[in-house]
């Protein structure tokens, strides 16, 4: 690993636990996520998740879809995010994508 970023793989390291801990840092950094042929960008300021983008999508419906893919991998770099397109706080923004989990599960 070095001092620029870091990397993982999705099915032995929970997403949700990873942002968690970026936003609990207060880390301002780019996760680039794929999952299969989908590819999406979460972007964080401060500690907050300001940027998030999939295929079509962008904003908290793209954070969403990124949080819903099961396997894949991550890769983080100190590049800063330009585009700011989602004001909900980032525990908001967790708890919301376990909720929309467990409906899909029927949990």
């Amino acid at each position: 690993m070095s001092s620029s970023g870091f990397s993982g793989t999705v099915s032995n390291t929970n997403l949700h636990d990873v942002i968690q801990l970026i936003c609990i840092g207060r880390g301002t950094c780019r996760m680039r996520v794929r999952s299969g042929t989908d590819t999406g960008v979460i972007q964080f300021k401060e500690g907050e998740i300001v940027h998030a983008e999939s295929e079509d999508m962008e904003g908290e419906e793209a954070f969403y879809r990124i949080l819903s893919w099961e396997v894949g991998v991550f890769d983080c770099d100190q590049r800063p995010s330009d585009r700011e397109t989602i004001a909900e706080s980032w525990d908001f923004l967790l708890m919301e994508s376990i909720r929309r989990l467990d409906v899909v599960r029927g949990t």
